[in-house]
C-alpha cells in the first residue's frame, strides 16, 4: 500500500503538479526554493517575453530577450495598454525586475514562483492578481496541467504560463487586426485570455467524448483487460479536469461581481459569457464521469457475462459425460465373469458397438433437450 501511495505522488508530481518545494522557515514573499530531484519534474523554463502596446495609435509588437534587463518596459502613454506576456516560468531576477517596474506585490510573486496550483483572484491596492489553470496533453495524449499567472493593473496587463505552446495567439491576431481588445482597456484583455483558456477546455472535452464512444463498442465486443485500463484513464482525466474547472468557475464569478475597481460594466457582460462557458465545462465533465462509470459497470457485466458463458458451456460438456462415464464404470467392475448374472452383455458378440450406440443415442438426446431448453 504505500509503495502504490508513493508511486501515485511520484506520478502526480512528474505529470500535473511541479511545484517548487517552500524553503522551510522562508519569509512571506520569498523566492527561494529547495531544487526537486529529477529533471523532469522541473517547470518549464522562461522562453520569451513578448511586449504588446496598442492604443489609438495604433499597435506596437516586441519580442524581447530572456534576460531581467528585458523584463524592465518603458513608460506608456496614459492612454495605451501595454501587454507583457512571458511564456515559460520566470527566474527570480526576471519577476525582481517585473516587481521594480509594476510594483508587483511580493506574495503574488511568491505564488508565481512556487506555481501555486488552484485557480484564484486576490485585489491589492493598484492591482488585480488571478490565478487560471487548464490542461494541455504532452506527447503521450498524457493531461498536464498549465497555470497563467494574470497581473491586471490601470493601463497593464502581465501574464505568465508555465505551459508549453502559444496559448493566447488568438487574442494577439485581434489585437494586431484592430479588433475588440483595442477598444476597451485592460480588463477586457483579461477576459479575452480568460476566455481562450476557458474555451481550451472545449478541445479536450471532445477527444475524451470521441474515447469514450469508441471505448463503449470495444467493450461490448471484446470486454479485455485493455478497456478495463483506458476506462480508469480517462475517469482519473475527468477528476483533474473537474479540479481545474471547479475552481476556476468560482474565479469568473468573483470577477463578475468586480465592484467597478477593476472592470467596467461592459467587461462584466463579457465575463458572464466566460462563466456560461465555464458551467458548459463542467457540465461536460459531470457527464463524461457518470458515463465513465456506465462503462465500466458495463465492462463487469460484459466480463461477468463471458464468466458465465464459459462455465455454462462447461456445465454442459460436464453433464453430457456424466451418463457416459456412469455406463463405462458399470461395465468396468471387476465381477467373476464366468458367472451368467455378472455383466452377461460382455459374452455378447456386438456388445461394444451397442453400448457405442447407447452413448451416441444418449449424447443426442441430450443435446436435443438443451437445444429445446435454449441452452445452447
Amino acid at each position: 500500500m504505500k509503495h502504490k501511495i508513493t508511486t501515485s505522488l511520484s506520478h502526480l508530481r512528474k505529470h500535473h503538479v511541479r511545484v517548487r518545494n517552500y524553503r522551510p522557515g522562508a519569509p512571506p514573499g520569498s523566492l527561494e526554493a529547495l531544487p526537486i530531484a529529477g529533471s523532469e519534474a522541473m517547470p518549464i523554463p522562461l522562453a520569451c517575453i513578448s511586449l504588446l502596446r496598442y492604443g489609438k495609435s495604433g499597435v506596437v509588437e516586441e519580442q524581447r530577450g530572456l534576460t531581467a534587463r528585458d523584463c524592465q518596459v518603458p513608460a506608456a502613454n496614459a492612454t495605451d495598454i501595454t501587454w507583457l506576456h512571458l511564456q515559460g516560468l520566470p527566474a527570480p531576477e526576471q519577476l525582481q525586475a517585473l516587481s521594480a517596474v509594476f510594483g508587483l506585490h511580493p506574495l503574488a510573486l511568491e505564488d508565481v514562483f512556487h506555481r501555486e496550483t488552484r485557480s484564484k483572484i486576490e485585489a491589492y491596492e493598484a492591482q488585480q492578481f488571478v490565478v487560471l489553470n487548464y490542461l494541455h496533453q504532452d506527447q503521450t495524449d498524457k493531461f498536464n496541467t498549465g497555470l497563467v499567472s494574470i497581473f491586471l493593473g490601470k493601463n497593464y496587463l502581465i501574464s505568465i504560463n508555465d505551459g508549453p505552446g502559444d496559448l493566447f495567439e488568438p487574442v494577439r491576431r485581434r489585437i494586431r487586426n484592430m479588433g475588440k481588445p483595442c477598444e476597451h482597456g485592460t480588463d477586457y484583455l483579461l477576459y479575452a485570455l480568460a476566455d481562450v483558456i476557458v474555451d481550451s477546455g472545449f478541445s479536450l472535452l471532445e477527444a475524451l467524448g470521441d474515447q469514450l464512444e469508441a471505448l463503449e463498442d470495444e467493450i461490448l465486443d471484446n470486454p479485455g483487460h485493455e478497456a478495463r485500463n483506458k476506462i480508469h484513464c480517462i475517469k482519473r482525466e475527468l477528476v483533474q479536469m473537474r479540479r481545474v474547472w471547479w475552481p476556476q468557475r468560482e474565479v469568473i464569478a468573483a470577477l463578475m461581481r468586480d465592484d467597478g475597481h477593476f472592470l467596467s460594466d461592459i467587461t462584466r457582460l463579457y465575463m458572464r459569457d466566460c462563466y456560461d462557458h465555464c458551467v458548459i465545462v463542467i457540465d461536460f465533465v459531470e457527464t463524461y464521469r457518470e458515463m465513465a462509470s456506465n462503462l465500466l459497470d458495463t465492462y463487469l457485466s460484459a466480463v461477468s457475462q463471458r464468466m458465465n458463458d464459459v462455465m455454462k458451456a462447461l456445465t454442459i460438456i460436464a453433464t453430457i459425460f456424466l451418463p457416459l462415464m456412469f455406463l463405462t464404470g458399470l461395465y468396468g467392475m471387476n465381477f467373476d465373469t464366468e458367472s451368467p448374472w455378472n455383466l452377461p452383455e460382455l459374452h455378447w458378440r456386438f456388445g461394444y458397438f451397442y453400448v457405442l450406440s447407447v452413448m451416441a443415442a444418449v449424447v443426442i438426446g441430450m443435446l436435443i433437450y438443451f437445444r429445446r431448453k435454449r441452452w445452447l
